[in-house]
């Protein structure tokens, strides 16, 4: 989640969608690396090199920041689930295997993201009703291949996985457990 450079504060202020990327790019990083307590005006404001008066001129409230935030990350969530998908060759289940690999993605940038995520979930407010309506969005649109009750207990599972992950345990042999879980989703 990297902002355009900008060469210099003049040019800054003239390139509105610029101060607002940064904005969001520091409360992502705020979020996933120092939890929601330090996503304040100030610290986001801080780290975006903006003033508050700038943030304010994009977002009315500390709150509606982390509502679009929680909407931005849910986009790339999204993208990383849809080229999950489209490398499976066989439909059922296909959202769910989806859902372990992201929960077992390896890279920094997929566990700054989940960390993110679930620093917004836990955080005050109604942030982790935008997780479940794009969890019930996803479920629905792909309700022919993932609805079995089965799929959904190695969901659980796999959000297991992801909160152990992000709490920086140590677990042992996740990759034997990710092939279980993926080869659970092919039983019927």
């Amino acid at each position: 989640m990297k902002a355009r450079k900008v060469k210099n504060a003049y040019m800054k202020k003239k390139d509105p969608l610029f101060v607002r990327e940064s904005l969001l790019n520091a409360a992502f990083e705020l979020a996933a690396t120092k939890g929601m307590a330090d996503v304040t005006v100030n610290k986001v404001s801080e780290l975006a090199d903006v003033t508050k008066g700038a943030f304010f001129h994009h977002f009315d409230s500390k709150e509606t920041l982390v509502m679009e935030l929680m909407q931005m990350l849910l986009t790339r969530l999204d993208k990383q689930f849809d080229r999950l998908m489209a490398e499976e060759e066989n439909s059922d289940g296909c959202f769910t295997r989806a859902y372990i690999r992201a929960a077992f993605s390896e890279g920094a940038p997929e566990r700054k993201l989940w960390g993110a995520l679930l620093s917004l979930m836990a955080s005050k407010g109604q942030v982790w009703r935008i997780w479940d309506s794009w969890l019930s969005e996803r479920l629905n649109r792909h309700s022919k291949t993932d609805s079995r009750i089965e799929l959904r207990v190695v969901r659980l599972a796999a959000d297991g996985v992801w909160l152990e992950r992000i709490m920086n345990a140590r677990s042992k042999n996740l990759k034997g457990l990710e092939k279980y879980l993926v080869e659970m989703t092919r039983i019927r």
